[in-house]
């Protein structure tokens, strides 16, 4: 069964491939927030922080839907699954 991002995990999974990674952020404008609309980003970063493209959706359905239609075939990350060994603890 594929792994896909969905509005009940898309703030702990991310798709990866090699240095890059694909996920959902969340975010607002400031003048818009008021009216309870919010905005979804699908951002592709290399590595940690060298943000390559990012794409606005006021839908988390939609952004769901693009995520896995565009990056399904990469690697699927779980972020909450515990992991084991040493490197695992956040002090790394």
């Amino acid at each position: 069964m594929q792994s896909i991002i969905t509005p009940q995990n898309w703030s702990y999974c991310r798709f990866e491939s090699g240095p890059y990674r694909a996920f959902i952020s969340f975010g607002a404008d400031p003048a818009t927030i008021e009216e309870g609309i919010y905005h979804y980003y699908i951002t592709v970063t290399e590595g940690e922080d060298k943000e390559i493209h990012q794409e606005l959706h006021t839908s988390l359905s939609k952004a769901c839907e693009v995520i896995n239609t565009r990056y399904g075939d990469w690697t699927y990350l779980d972020q909450s699954i515990p992991k084991s060994g040493c490197g695992s603890c956040v002090a790394h």
